[in-house]
């Protein structure tokens, strides 16, 4: 693993996922010992798969609880049931949820089945703010520089709300559904501004498909087009990635 500062970012470059998922889960358990209850932001898709197995294992291992931990998921797609196979709920329980012993009243993810989504998104902006903030969030990296579903040309300001998913993202995910023509073409999700309010924040990102968008976060213009460049205004972002992912570097 080799570490160093780019434009602000804390950056470790991993040889393997496996190290990546190892530190990353190191970083999150450090977080629980000094502060039980802590607040987490977590993320979904195929990068935390591999993560939350690491955590999960580690929790077997360890025993530290997660029973005072209260967590707040980035998005869930919309319109989609909580209980519907494809749905961020479902995920969460499968990958992680059902594996810790976190409270489920603790584990907090967007309502996909709203039937008014500015409400809905009012609604967790507020059980955020009422849990304290968040102590730690949890990135992806989508291929355009996307983080959450927050797409390129979203406002730097913006807090959580309903956004209309990208040609890319869609074809991204659609292979993950299973009846991809059902895949829905909207989601809530934290804005950027929610995302910068966190204390410290963990992107990872790995594989060669990421690198061009790992390079154009760190390296190039801090603009709206690339929504995950907000991070280098943060102070404690750290990207964990690998090999390939810092390839464009």
């Amino acid at each position: 693993m080799r570490a160093e500062r780019i434009n602000g970012v804390g950056v470790e470059v991993h040889e393997s996922v496996d190290g990546m998922m190892e530190s990353a889960a190191g970083k999150l358990f450090t977080r629980l010992r000094r502060k039980s209850g802590s607040v987490i932001g977590l993320a979904t898709g195929s990068t935390f798969i591999p993560f939350y197995k690491h955590v999960s294992a580690r929790f077997r291992d360890e025993g530290v609880s997660f029973a005072e931990v209260k967590t707040f998921n980035l998005d869930e797609y919309y319109p989609i049931h909580a209980g519907s196979p494809d749905s961020y709920h479902s995920y969460m329980w499968r990958e992680l949820f059902s594996n810790i012993d976190i409270r489920e009243e603790n584990a907090h993810l967007p309502d996909g089945s709203a039937q008014d989504p500015e409400a809905e998104s009012a609604r967790y902006e507020r059980s955020i703010a009422d849990s304290g903030g968040i102590d730690l969030q949890f990135l992806g990296l989508g291929g355009n520089g996307h983080i959450g579903f927050n797409e390129p040309g979203t406002p730097f300001s913006s807090r959580t709300h309903l956004t209309r998913l990208t040609q890319s993202t869609i074809d991204a995910n659609r292979p993950l559904f299973s009846d991809p023509s059902n895949m829905p073409v909207s989601a809530l999700t934290m804005g950027i501004g929610t995302i910068m309010d966190s204390s410290e924040i963990l992107l990872l990102a790995f594989g060669k498909g990421k690198a061009a968008a790992v390079a154009a976060s760190l390296k190039g213009a801090v603009t709206e087009e690339v929504p995950a460049s907000s991070l280098r205004r943060h102070g404690r972002a750290h990207f964990i990635i690998d090999e390939a992912a810092a390839s464009g570097l």
